[in-house]
């Protein structure tokens, strides 16, 4: 609502000019045509009344504009802020979650989601998994021709930390972080591999000239880094006022993975022909290998494409 002052001045020192005006006395004069003394006085006493009355007329104007001018601009905000707060009402801002599904594989999922707006969020994950047994090898059993390899395997202690970054572009007709959802996302992951009996078979010769076959063992240790880039499909509710549930539903990824592992040892021309041959022959899921091996260790240097699917059941709490 739009407020004239000018408007309102002139229409209340109008008003105050017109009253005073209404009320002047008429004096009559002397025979000459000159007041009396007595006349001059009520004259001087009138101009004085009108001046006053004017003067007052203005002052309750400007008083009424201001009064006006303070109190409905911001009676009007009040209502703009409440009706404002009504249309929010149920948008949560934050929400922090742990993949439930992942526990039982010794993996510690944990996302933090924050909205940007009514139907779009930015959501930073991060994944741990302490030292230990390769989780799930017994899914990557089929990929692996070798039954020697997949008993190293078997052997071999993993570790792994990841960050996942994913923008989410919800399209449910609730606004907020609820419903179905498309999040493009890009994640590092770094593997922490180790080897603490890596065996191999040394073939020898005795002096009789018989053969015979001796096995070594070699401590190994490295890690490999993976960069993938994928698409999440999922869904998300509010189950309880403070709880929510996301469900994970498909994200494949794929990118690009490179590491090493190495170990340090005196060997003898026979141990390095037997070692490389036993780290050529080492296949490890979805990388490519090199051995390079000399008289004072080895080391398997790896890399190629890396692939992923994620999915999971997420439980969450807001704030």
């Amino acid at each position: 609502m739009k407020y004239n002052l000018d408007k309102f001045a002139v229409m209340f020192g109008y008003l105050g000019k017109a009253a005073s005006q209404s009320n002047r006395p008429v004096f009559a004069s002397d025979g000459g045509g000159r007041l009396s003394a007595e006349e001059k006085v009520a004259e001087i006493e009138r101009k004085v009344s009108v001046r006053l009355a004017v003067r007052k007329s203005y002052l309750c104007g400007v008083g009424l504009i201001l009064l006006l001018g303070t109190v409905l601009p911001r009676n009007a905000f009040s209502q703009q802020v409440v009706g404002s707060a009504a249309v929010d009402d149920g948008i949560d801002m934050n929400i922090a979650k742990i993949n439930v599904l992942a526990l039982p594989f010794r993996n510690f999922s944990l996302q933090y989601e924050r909205l940007v707006s009514r139907k779009i969020s930015v959501a930073v994950g991060v994944r741990l998994i302490p030292e230990g047994a390769f989780p799930l090898l017994n899914a990557f059993e089929s990929y692996i021709d070798d039954e020697e390899t997949f008993n190293e395997l078997q052997n071999l202690r993993v570790s792994n930390q990841a960050i996942t970054i994913e923008p989410r572009f919800y399209f449910g007709r609730h606004d907020g972080p609820r419903g179905f959802y498309i999040a493009p996302y890009a994640r590092y992951s770094s593997y922490g591999l180790g080897f603490d009996r890596f065996e191999y078979t040394v073939g020898l010769e005795t002096e009789d000239g018989d053969y015979q076959e001796e096995t070594h063992t070699m401590a190994l240790d490295g890690n490999i880094n993976g960069l993938t880039g994928g698409v999440l499909f999922g869904c998300q509710w509010r189950i309880a006022r403070w709880v929510y549930l996301d469900w994970w539903i498909l994200g494949p990824a794929y990118g690009a993975a490179k590491g090493k592992l190495s170990g340090a040892a005196p060997l003898t021309p026979a141990a390095q022909s037997a070692l490389r041959d036993e780290l050529n022959a080492l296949e490890i899921p979805m990388v490519k290998t090199e051995a390079h091996v000399d008289a004072s260790g080895a080391r398997l240097d790896m890399k190629g494409p890396w692939a992923g699917v994620r999915a999971g059941l997420a439980v969450g709490m807001r704030f």
